[in-house]
């Protein structure tokens, strides 16, 4: 192996063995650039261990570590030890139409400092993947895994084991378990795994959907009420789920892919929507635009009676029945906010002046287009310090502030207290913060 090559891992490889040649000088590449330039004994090791064959046996033997997989179980639990099971598509088992007949991407599971070895086995070569080429056992492929045709063959089959059941299939005592029943008090157990293969395969066509260049030139020409040859897919009133927090790696590669997250579709009966969203017109949601909402005025008339019974505001029965109010109230604010997410074009708190922290809570679309073109590596510095700066800030707490501020100025204003302070004003803001913060936890 020699020294780094710029631009080597860029040309069009002619064989398997040069577009795994250039994968391994790629991995490299990125480890030298992080040494420092009198770190000579560090790079000797690493030209070393970034040999064609060696890197080739050490991931040979590495990749034992993982398990090919199309059903995960850590989605139900990140402790689970199940077993995970992988079911080749390209075995037909039946004639009926479903799941079976999609071509979907290979998951894995394990040792997540591993993932280097099924990144290069991902890599596609005239169209099929290195991964499918293992398992239909490609002639070249096998040859490209060493010079001499024997070691070729016994590194083939360590490849291989990784896509095998294991021989002892593990439930795992913390995994979801369904008790089936067989014959008289007989029961199979059943354990219930995440279809991570097919999950994914439904994220990329909702991804497609909701935020390709053809999707946006469907909403706009519905929104100019313009004729267009295709149909625009809407998924209204979803929600997103998180697993591994801030390692998504740890849960499955795919995981990792989609940052974590996967997108709930409603499984509720429609409602009537009587008509469309109106956005606020001002700079912020806690103005008129959330005080004269329906589910929102009822709650502040029973606090503003609540509040003028001055006899009533220091027993155990005036707080419960403030505190339920607020929260309440709370609940309203999530249920507006959920609105203009899934309502509210992509961008439109940008151009209204409205704060940091508001923009980052309520235009959704926004952030997951940042994110689709983070990982395109489409970024702009602006968005990129945009992005930066939403990891970074605090703002469900200032939403919760501007939330404590509203409702105390609704207070002083129609109730025409006098004697509220900023304590009353911090404990309301920590009600919608939490809420906030719990949604974080759930579902992001």
């Amino acid at each position: 192996m020699s020294d780094k090559v710029d631009g080597v891992q860029n040309s069009e490889p002619t064989s398997i063995r040069e577009l795994i040649e250039q994968y391994i000088q790629g991995r490299l590449n990125e480890k030298l650039e992080k040494l420092k330039a009198d770190d000579l004994v560090e790079r000797d090791k690493l030209l070393e261990k970034y040999q064609i064959e060696t890197w080739l046996e050490d991931a040979s033997l590495r990749v034992g570590q993982l398990r090919l997989a199309t059903h995960t179980a850590k989605q139900h639990h990140p402790d689970s030890k199940a077993s995970a099971m992988f079911y080749n598509t390209l075995e037909t088992t039946h004639h009926f139409v479903g799941s079976q007949g999609l071509k979907l991407d290979a998951d894995v599971v394990g040792n997540a400092a591993v993932l280097d070895v099924f990144k290069m086995l991902r890599l596609p070569f005239n169209g099929v993947s290195l991964l499918d080429r293992l398992l239909q056992a490609d002639a070249e492929f096998i040859q490209s895994l060493a010079v001499d045709k024997d070691i070729s063959q016994v590194r083939y089959q360590r490849f291989l084991a990784f896509s095998e059941l294991s021989k002892e299939l593990n439930a795992g005592r913390l995994s979801k378990q369904v008790l089936f029943p067989v014959d008289a008090d007989e029961y199979h157990t059943l354990v219930l795994l995440y279809p991570s293969a097919l999950i994914h395969r439904a994220y990329k066509q909702l991804s497609d959907d909701r935020f390709s260049d053809e999707s946006k030139t469907l909403r706009e020409a519905r929104f100019k009420k313009l004729h267009h040859p295709h149909e625009s897919r809407e998924y209204p009133s979803l929600l997103v789920q998180n697993f591994g927090g801030s390692k998504p790696q740890n849960i499955s590669q795919l995981n990792s892919d989609r940052r974590g997250s996967m997108w709930l579709l409603p499984s509720i009966p429609p409602t009537w929507q009587g008509q469309i969203v109106e956005l606020p017109k001002g700079s912020s949601v806690f103005s008129g635009y959330l005080s004269n909402r329906k589910d929102v005025k009822p709650l502040l008339a029973k606090m503003i009676t609540l509040y003028r019974k001055d006899d009533r505001r220091n027993t155990v029965e005036f707080r419960d029945e403030r505190d339920e109010l607020v929260a309440q109230l709370a609940d309203s604010v999530i249920d507006m906010s959920f609105e203009l997410q899934q309502s509210a074009s992509t961008g439109w708190t940008n151009k209204d002046g409205f704060s940091r922290a508001q923009i980052f809570w309520l235009d959704r679309g926004y952030r997951e287009e940042l994110f689709d073109k983070e990982d395109a590596g489409e970024l702009t510095e602006e968005e990129a310090e945009w992005l930066e700066a939403y990891r970074q800030r605090d703002w469900r707490t200032e939403v919760g502030s501007n939330f404590g501020q509203w409702l105390n100025k609704i207070l002083a204003q129609k109730a025409k207290l006098v004697d509220l302070d900023d304590h009353e004003v911090r404990g309301w803001s920590i009600i919608l913060r939490d809420k906030l913060q719990l949604l974080k936890e759930e579902f992001a």
